[in-house]
């Protein structure tokens, strides 16, 4: 993939991680000291707020199918990846 096609792929995907970083945030106004502001509902939904910040920055595999390596197919590039794959590309094209 190109350099462009990268950059809008992690753009995009940065974007929605700072989104749910911010639904995140709401557990700041949990205080330990105070019984009165613990919020299970709120901890749920940062369970599975960080569940999905997860998928964002790790690869999507596929179980059941393998590549010529024998390791999971990857559907698609989690952040991580992305990032990697952009930088390299930038060592490349300084390199050229």
């Amino acid at each position: 993939m190109n350099k462009r096609g990268l950059k809008k792929q992690i753009e995009r995907k940065l974007e929605q991680l700072g989104e749910l970083l911010d639904e995140v945030d709401e557990i700041r106004n949990i205080d330990s000291d105070d019984p009165e502001t613990w919020d299970s509902d709120t901890l749920y939904n940062a369970l599975e707020v960080l569940k999905e910040i997860l998928q964002l920055l790790e690869d999507k595999k596929a179980l059941d199918k393998k590549d010529e390596f024998g390791e999971p197919l990857i559907l698609e590039q989690g952040i991580c990846s992305l990032v990697d794959e952009y930088q390299l590309e930038e060592e490349i094209s300084e390199d050229e």
